[in-house]
């Protein structure tokens, strides 16, 4: 049945999911037009913020955090310092998704640097952590790590963050996803030219904008399946995170719709406070791994 009202619903918000296949073989990292461009990490944080933050790490790290949280509950002041709040907020809910599915790739450490091994598709595959990248074996659900995973599981966890947004203050929804966004694709730069050697800004710029297109079929076609039920979910997450197999676990595609509703639940649950500050910790998909129709009520926990 499942299986079913997936095809049916299969063009609904359709997002092509090999875009950006082919960008992270070993062709990738050759330079166009001759241009050769060492990686470009994400910008430093500025000076006072970094003395902030050693400052707040000492003992009166307490009447500082009371200092901030005053400014913020000001409303004349909220709108000045909501966008750096946002952005420490982001980065460390941006650090809570990429820990779901963080990979590298060992051949790359080696000296000299090896070539790693590639999918029949030509995509580089990493050594990954988390349950998308866990074998069946142990409970997981055994995807293949390739940046293209990395960054459709990363979709889904900034898709749960976003829908979480839209509970705040309509003015400042945008502020807080354009951070999420930013963060993810300073790290999606990094990871290019670091663990595959993407050496050609003009290539990595490309791809970065293939990614934009995808987030934004992402974005589309989840909130569909929020909206008109579990059936178009699954069906976009068939498309996104399975690029339209005709070979998928249904189980497993079962139990990804059912994570992502979970958390949408528990989420809502959450006080603004815990997002704000980025204490959120996503539940653990393995209990609904043991079966398709299984339930797990546990909330995220903060951070201690």
């Amino acid at each position: 049945m499942l299986r079913q009202s997936i095809r049916s619903n299969s063009q609904i918000g359709r997002v092509n999911p090999f875009t950006a296949r082919r960008a992270f073989g070993a062709s990738s990292r050759l330079a166009v037009d001759g241009e050769q461009n060492s990686s470009r990490p994400p910008p430093p944080l500025p000076k006072f913020a970094e003395k902030a933050a050693s400052v707040a790490a000492g003992p009166r790290a307490s009447g500082f955090a009371n200092i901030a949280a005053a400014l913020r509950n000001s409303p004349a002041l909220r709108g000045t310092t909501e966008p750096y709040i946002a952005y420490g907020g982001t980065e460390d809910l941006f650090l809570e998704c990429n820990r779901q599915c963080n990979y590298t790739i060992p051949a790359i450490l080696q000296k000299p640097p090896a070539e790693p091994p590639v999918t029949t598709e030509g995509e580089e595959i990493g050594v990954g952590t988390g349950w998308w990248f866990e074998p069946k074996a142990k409970g997981g659900l055994a995807l293949p790590v390739t940046f293209n995973t990395w960054a459709q599981v990363m979709f889904i966890h900034m898709w749960l963050l976003t829908v979480r947004f839209r509970c705040f203050p309509k003015e400042y929804v945008k502020q807080w996803d354009q951070h999420l966004l930013d963060h993810f694709f300073y790290a999606a730069e990094d990871r290019m030219a670091t663990w595959h050697r993407m050496s050609s800004r003009s290539i990595r710029n490309r791809y970065l904008k293939d990614l934009w297109t995808q987030w934004r079929g992402v974005i589309l076609s989840y909130d569909e399946g929020l909206i008109k039920g579990d059936a178009v979910l699954a069906t976009a997450v068939w498309r996104n995170i399975f690029n339209a197999s005709d070979d998928v676990d249904v189980g497993d595609l079962a139990t990804i719709t059912a994570y992502m509703l979970k958390e949408l639940k528990t989420l809502g649950e959450v006080q603004d406070e815990l997002v704000t500050e980025g204490k959120i910790r996503f539940g653990d998909a393995a209990p609904l791994q043991k079966s398709s129709h299984g339930t797990d009520t546990a909330k995220p926990a903060a951070k201690p």
